[in-house]
């Protein structure tokens, strides 16, 4: 699997199939959303995440609702978006996963 790592300070990293990118976020996503291929996947912080969401570069959110009281958390959502509930499957956990679209 190809995994790339966005980075303000490292130019290198080893790993397997590991690329590491500098540029402009936007310009580099949209150029990974028009290559040949399956989904792209984001794990990142709330401020990487962040990012991408206002630069409208998310086509669909996967969120996890894991119902634990941890207290304050980090929003990813810095401004109103109007999201679309695609799908939600709950399982016996407790745990719900839920898919919007823009």
């Amino acid at each position: 699997m190809r995994k790339i790592v966005f980075s303000r300070t490292q130019t290198t990293m080893k790993g397997r199939n590991l690329e590491v990118q500098n540029g402009d976020l936007a310009t580099i996503v949209n150029a990974l959303k028009k290559e040949p291929g399956k989904d792209i996947l984001v794990y990142g912080c709330a401020n990487f995440v962040s990012s991408l969401i206002s630069q409208n570069l998310i086509d669909e959110y996967f969120i996890i609702l894991n119902p634990v009281a941890i207290g304050e958390g980090l929003s990813i959502f810095k401004e109103k978006k109007m999201l679309k509930l695609e799908s939600s499957i709950a399982f016996k956990n407790g745990k719900i996963l839920i898919k919007y679209t823009r």
